[in-house]
Formats: C-alpha cells, structure tokens, sequence
C-alpha cells in the first residue's frame, strides 16, 4: 500500500518544478534586457552577442517542455538570427529590445493557455532490472523535469552536467546515452562538433541519442556522423522520447534474424548456413521446394536464400507463388546464381525476387546483406502493425499474433497465456483531463507493458485503452503474478493534468491453452475478456483466472 504522505509529494513535484521554472524566466528576461542596453550602445560586441545567443538558445531548448511552446519557438527565431549576425564581419545592428517585448508578449500569452501534463511514479528509486540511462543536459532545471518524466516510465536516470564527466565515470555502462548536442562548455564543440563527440564517447557501445534546439538538416548530420541514432528536437515530447527509448533497448536485446536457405547443393547451403550462425542468425537449410509452405510457416522466416534453379522448379516461381500470400507477400528473397543473362535476371526480380548474390559468394556481403534486408523488414513490420502511441501491435495484429501461436502450439505442444488488460474508468480520464492526458496515460502503460515482458511475447492495443498479451511458454499461475507486478507499478503513477493529480489501475483476465486444450484462438480470448469481466465486475483493479 502507497504512503500518502509520500504519494502527495511526489503529485506535487512535478508542478513545483514548472512554477520554478516560471520564476526562472523572470531572471532571463533581466539578462536579456541588460544585453539589449549593451548591444544598443555596440552594436559589434562579440561578447554580448555570444551571451544573447547562449541565453536565447536556452529558452529555446527548455520553454517549451515546460508549456511555453510559442516562447520555446520565438526564442529559436532569434537564436538563428544571432548565430547568423556572429558569422558576420560587419556586425549589423538588431532589434533586441523590440525582441524582448515581443518575447514577454508571447510568455503572456501562454501563461493564459499553459497547462500542466506529466507523470511520477511513488515506486521505489533503482529498481533492479530496470533500463539505465545516463542523461548529459547543461539545464539543471531541465534535466531534472527529464529525469522525472523518464523515471516515471521506468528507466533508472543518471544525470550528468557535461559530456567531459563521461570520461570520469567507472561504473558500469549505460543501457543508453541521452545527451544534449551542446552539452561541454568546451569551445572545440562550436569548432569540431562531430570529433569531440567521436572523442568523448568511443568508448560507448550501448545506442546513444542526441537533444537539441536546433531543427536543422546540419543538426541531424551532425548528430549522425557523432554515433547517434537519433535526434530529438526540443521542446521534448516526453512521450514519444520515452517510447523510443524503450523500443530502442528493447531491439538491443531482439531476437537472432531468422534466414532459411532454399538450395539443393548441401556442401553450399552447409557453409552458407555456418557463416550466418557464427553471425548470430537463426538459420534454417532446406532443399524440398514441394514441403517449403509449411517449412516456412514453422520456421517464420524474415529472409530467404534461394537458389536461382532448383529440381523441378525455379526460385523465381517460388517467389511468385509466395508473393501471391499476404502473409509472405513482403518476405525478402535473395537469389544465390552465377547466371550471366541479364535479361533472366531481370525477369527473376520482376517476380518476387529483391537481389542476386553472385556465386561464390563473399561471407562478408553476405552477413551484411542478410542483415540489412531483415532490418528493413522489421522497420516495415514496425510501422504497418504497430500503434503509434504506444508501439504496440495494432488490433489486427495482436490476433493474428495469437492465431499464430495457437496454430504452432498445435503442431510442437507449448503452453501459452492470453490476457486481457483494461485501464479502470478511462472515460472519466478523457473527460476530466483531457485528450493530451489521456494519450500520456496510455503511452505510459504501453512502455511499461514493453519493459515487463520480453521479447518474444507479444503485445498489443487491442483497442482504446484495452490490451492483450500473447505470453509464450507462460502458465496462467506466473501470467498473473507478472501481470499483478505490472498492475501495482502502474498504481503507482501519478499522473498531472492541468492542476490536478490523479492515478489509475488496471483490471485484467488471463487464461493459459494448458487448462483449456480444445480451445481455438478466438475461444481463448474470449475466456480472457471473460476473465476480464469478472475483475471489473468483482471490483477492479486485480487479476482474475479464467474459470470453466
């Protein structure tokens, strides 16, 4: 049970740190005022215009996360016009002064419209097993709203001031690096981004995204070249920031790529085979095109190798007959040939086929293809059957998901659980707090649903704010005491909406196809949302078994 005393604290933290913020502003506002003196009486000060533009970038990479969006982006647009009067020889007069009205006037204005929305959670700081991030932001300010908002998600969060104290740190490595791209107060990053960056963290193994203020294509780049996989504008959207995030650890940890090799040479398909497993690939070798359906729907490959002419067929028919399949329609297919014609080639990958590997075939391009074709398929997979709020598997998706895993179970016996998941009075949400609320609560829960499990289960938005969990080689007893956890992890959030703090809980039903052997798929899910049914109706906020 929740401390209140604690509970209370924690909802008033979040609004404290914005009225902080809020008195903060008014400390800007007198520096900005006191350089437009300055700059009015010279114009060509180096040294005022560095210390306008470092105060402007801070508001541009802070307000808004804070709910001063039109602050956040009239700051920026005067960033930009200092950063390009400082490459300048001839110093032209600006219009500060006008700029600080216009800067007050837009503060006004969302100070009518802003409102609070964020998250803490009362649960225990460090939890074991939990993602770990080391966050290197200059705003203290900012960076401790950061590490409350990623906390809540369930990330244990390191802050660090600057990039140099990375080098300083012997603890054990991060999950993921999150850093503001301006984060040193050395001047060598205004000089040589990209090789200070490349210094600081070659050392790091682990995914690394950069922050910034700047919305530019020389940003991104930037960012790129530096090792990041991302760049995120601020103002920061702690929702899709924390989502990202979680998908992104969670990929580090996915599963091998699964590659079939259809070839009737077997020396080839073994030494293919090997040079793919001592990649770390899931392999499959296989040279019966006549059983190859249902080699490839036990085996749900995500690339095959194929032979260009196989006994009694081609590969290129292969891939047409496949294509005609909606479930196999989008399989990468990469044919393995010394043909010399161009134009069979080309008909070849007019059928189905995306690539040729020439014989003999270099491992290296090999692997590298391999893993390429795969990364693309998952990025493809990612966006056409996942939600977009909370990364899960769409509607759809979660029941062919399950349809799958029933259909297998039947073939090689497996117990597998089915639960369903529905967020308590989620209506009243909505109608209380808003839309914005709403969707923070159900990004909330869909990244700490993707925490909780591995991958190997299966997630899904089954619609609104119900879920559903395909948990493989999982019975109904170990399925409700995870889903137990989860439900108290989740009680535990306080949400803010505007100057209201609240909570919510979750109800949820499971079944395992171990208690229920001749049930299909569908009936199976059907016990679940009974099950669901029957925690709602005995008075939410618990688990309940499926019954006969």
């Amino acid at each position: 049970m929740l401390d209140s005393t604690s509970s209370q604290a924690y909802a008033k933290r979040l609004k404290t740190l914005s009225d902080a913020y809020s008195k903060r502003l008014t400390a800007e506002f007198e520096r900005l005022t006191v350089l437009a003196d300055r700059l009015a009486s010279d114009p060509s000060c180096t040294e005022s215009l560095q210390q306008l533009h470092s105060v402007l970038h801070s508001l541009a990479g802070s307000a808004g996360t804070f709910g001063f969006e039109s602050l956040g982006r009239k700051a920026r647009e005067y960033e930009l016009q200092v950063s390009k009067a400082l490459k300048q020889d001839a110093k032209q007069p600006l219009p500060i002064s006008g700029w600080v009205l216009q800067l007050q006037s837009t503060l006004a204005a969302d100070r009518k419209k802003k409102a609070v929305v964020g998250m803490e959670t009362t649960r225990l700081e460090n939890v074991d097993g939990e993602p770990s991030i080391w966050l290197v932001e200059r705003d203290a300010m900012l960076a401790e709203y950061m590490v409350q908002q990623l906390h809540s998600f369930g990330f244990q969060v390191r802050h660090f001031s600057d990039a140099q104290e990375l080098q300083q740190e012997k603890h054990s490595p991060p999950d993921l690096l999150l850093i503001d791209h301006r984060a040193t107060q050395r001047q060598v990053i205004s000089v040589d981004p990209v090789a200070f960056w490349r210094m600081q963290l070659k050392d790091y193994t682990c995914p690394i995204l950069f922050t910034g203020s700047e919305e530019s294509f020389t940003a991104r780049l930037h960012a790129l070249r530096s090792g990041g996989q991302n760049y995120f504008v601020k103002p920061l959207d702690m929702i899709k920031l924390a989502s990202h995030i979680a998908q992104l650890i969670k990929t580090k940890d996915s599963q091998p790529e699964r590659v079939m090799i259809v070839e009737d040479d077997v020396e080839l398909a073994r030494h293919l085979e090997y040079i793919l497993e001592n990649a770390g690939m899931q392999v499959r070798a296989f040279n019966r095109p006549d059983a190859l359906f249902e080699a490839i729907n036990d085996f749900n490959p995500e690339l095959i190798l194929m032979d260009l002419w196989l006994p009694g067929i081609t590969g290129a028919e292969i891939a047409a007959l496949l294509g005609q399949l909606e479930r196999w329609s989008q399989l990468p297919i990469v044919y393995l040939s010394a043909e010399p014609d161009a134009e069979l080639r080309g008909q070849a990958l007019l059928r189905g086929g995306d690539a040729f590997l020439e014989k003999p075939i270099d491992k290296d391009l090999l692997v590298n293809l391999c893993r390429a074709r795969v990364m693309r398929l998952r990025k493809l997979e990612h966006t056409k059957n996942k939600d977009a709020l909370t990364g899960l598997l769409k509607h759809a998706s979660i029941k062919e998901a399950l349809q799958g895993q029933w259909q297998l179970a039947q073939r090689k016996p497996q117990t597998f659980c089915v639960v369903m998941l529905d967020i308590d009075h989620f209506k009243s949400v909505n109608d209380t707090h808003g839309h914005a609320v709403g969707d923070l609560v159900i990004a909330a829960f869909g990244t700490l649903l993707r925490q909780r499990f591995r991958s190997t289960d299966k997630l899904g938005r089954y619609g609104g704010e119900e879920f559903t969990l395909v948990l493989i080689d999982c019975a109904a007893d170990n399925a409700a005491n995870m889903v137990n956890s989860l439900r108290e992890d989740f009680a535990a959030i306080q949400f803010t909406g505007g100057s209201n703090q609240f909570a919510c809980t979750l109800s949820a039903g499971v079944v395992d196809n171990q208690r229920f052997p001749d049930d299909t798929a569908e009936s199976l899910l059907n016990r679940a949302d009974q099950a669901l049914y029957q925690a709602k109706n005995s008075g939410r906020n618990r688990v309940c078994l499926a019954v006969d």
